[in-house]
């Protein structure tokens, strides 16, 4: 009798240990795929931002923002589309040695908020305007149902 209880305990520790292990690698699965998340982060979509707007390509950075934003911005470009074709393309000129760089994000309290701190340089030498960092500046990125999105330039 002694013997058959030892034998289904120890059948019992190995069915436990097996249940345990596939436990452990369902759980570790499942964290790998939840932490890869397909949407584009915060950072990523400042970056984005950035890079379409210093460029003055508002178009492509109307895509990283919130609806009011992005009406915002093609309001923009129409207004600069109304300007003397000289004056845009001076514009353009200097524009294209803005280079914007994220400096850090912040999360406030509301997980689905980041503020993008971020500064602008020129990096053309022979420009008018300086080549050290013009100022820090800060945007606004909220979790939207399409992502993080552009909220607001501060």
């Amino acid at each position: 009798m002694y013997y058959l209880i030892d034998k289904l305990l120890h059948k019992q520790n190995i069915i436990m240990r097996y249940f345990i292990t596939n436990l452990i690698i369902l759980a570790s699965i499942l964290f790998a795929f939840t932490s890869c998340d397909s949407s584009a982060k915060p950072q990523k979509v400042a970056e984005d931002f950035l890079n379409a707007y210093f460029a003055a390509e508002y178009e492509n950075a109307a895509k990283y923002c919130t609806p009011e934003l992005g009406d915002d911005l093609l309001e923009s470009l129409k207004d600069a589309q109304a300007l003397d074709e000289a004056v845009r393309i001076n514009i353009q000129k200097h524009t294209k040695f803005y280079k914007p760089q994220v400096i850090r994000a912040e999360q406030p309290a509301k997980k689905d908020s980041v503020i993008i701190n971020y500064i602008v340089t020129n990096i053309n030498s022979d420009s008018l305007s300086t080549a050290t960092p013009i100022k820090e500046s800060r945007l606004h990125i909220i979790k939207t149902k399409d992502g993080w999105r552009v909220s607001a330039l501060k």
